[in-house]
């Protein structure tokens, strides 16, 4: 069962290794990027990084689909990673079992403004967390668990402009 699936950009660091894995009482964690998962230098540095007694897989996005929706994985607590919030739209679109998306860091690039602490997004993100939002029950903004969160629908009522 998948406990959350957070956008972050730094994907597993010791913010999310500490803090949200003792949080969400997780025994697993997926991190689901095509470039990290074909990258053994990336691959040796997440690997570091993860809690002791904590299972750690790193795969494409389309392996995390895969693993995700395979019912030997329905007993497991799992953390899914992803960097982007095009590829947490590809897996909540195929993945059911996805109720909760937590975006925590997204870097600055064209286009984008700062919606909550360190999450800056251009409008193509803005339509991503409205097609999540309509895909799981909650998607929240916060850098960690104990921040109060900002609600999906609220950013979007702030920040995305209709067509």
């Amino acid at each position: 069962m998948v406990k959350i699936m957070r956008v972050d950009e730094r994907l597993l660091h010791g913010q999310v290794a500490v803090t949200w894995v003792n949080n969400l009482n997780v025994g697993s964690i997926l991190v689901a990027n095509d470039e990290v998962a074909t990258n053994e230098m990336s691959k040796m540095a997440i690997q570091m990084v993860k809690p002791n007694g904590i299972s750690l897989a790193i795969k494409t996005v389309e392996d995390g689909i895969a693993i995700l929706n395979d019912p030997r994985t329905e007993n497991l607590n799992i953390l899914v990673l992803v960097r982007t919030l095009a590829d947490a739209l590809a897996i909540t679109e195929r993945v059911e079992t996805i109720e909760r998306v937590n975006v925590g860091g997204v870097r600055k690039k064209e286009g984008a403004k700062l919606v909550s602490p360190a999450v800056y997004l251009n409008q193509a993100d803005l339509l991503n967390v409205r097609e999540i939002s309509n895909i799981v029950r909650d998607v929240d903004f916060r850098m960690t668990p104990a921040d109060s969160p900002k609600t999906g629908k609220q950013i979007l009522e702030q920040y995305l402009e209709e067509e």
